[in-house]
């Protein structure tokens, strides 16, 4: 949805969005005090129907996107979390309690722009799951298109997004965020 409104923005607008409360609408660029809030760049991938923001995952410079439908917090995928070293955690101790399920939890720390989240609760599929937020899309990925190759590692939930109100620059890809009331 997020990908078929910010096509829709004027030059002048912005688009702002509350997760929780299920919001969305336009604002008058001039009626909004960017500069008091924290930002990031996005990204808009309309072959892969895609909005992805510019996010530091435990230090890695990366592409999350962004998923309102995703429900958990935050999802890493599996060579990511490697290459960060999250996945010692799983196996540490008596793992037993997550046989039945396909992803484990870490606890990782995320900056989006300025701010920083610690803690922030995140899924990491099991060694033997096969798990790819893009399955299903093969053939998107393999046109000539350099918009399809922009592939990112994680995905930011609806967990995590519901306690900010965030406003879309589409002429400056720039996401801001502020706190929920």
């Amino acid at each position: 949805m997020l990908v078929a409104l910010q096509r829709e923005i004027g030059e002048n607008e912005l688009l702002q969005i509350d997760i929780d409360s299920e919001e969305v609408c336009t604002l008058e660029r001039s009626s909004v005090d960017l500069k008091a809030q924290t930002s990031t760049a996005f990204h808009v991938n309309s072959e892969l129907s895609e909005l992805a923001i510019a996010a530091n995952v435990e230090g890695l410079d990366t592409w999350l996107r962004v998923d309102s439908g995703y429900r958990e917090f935050m999802l890493l995928d599996r060579v990511t979390s490697e290459s960060l070293g999250l996945t010692d955690a799983e196996f540490l101790g008596d793992n037993s309690l997550l046989e039945a399920s396909d992803f484990f939890i870490e606890y990782v720390s995320i900056e989006l722009g300025a701010l920083k989240l610690r803690s922030v609760e995140t899924n990491i599929p099991h060694l033997e799951v096969p798990y790819d937020h893009y399955a299903g899309r093969g053939e998107m990925l393999t046109t000539s298109n350099p918009e399809s190759e922009f592939l990112t590692v994680g995905t930011i939930g609806e967990a995590l997004l519901e306690d900010f109100i965030i406003t879309l620059d589409t002429v400056n890809k720039r996401m801001y965020m502020t706190e929920a009331e």
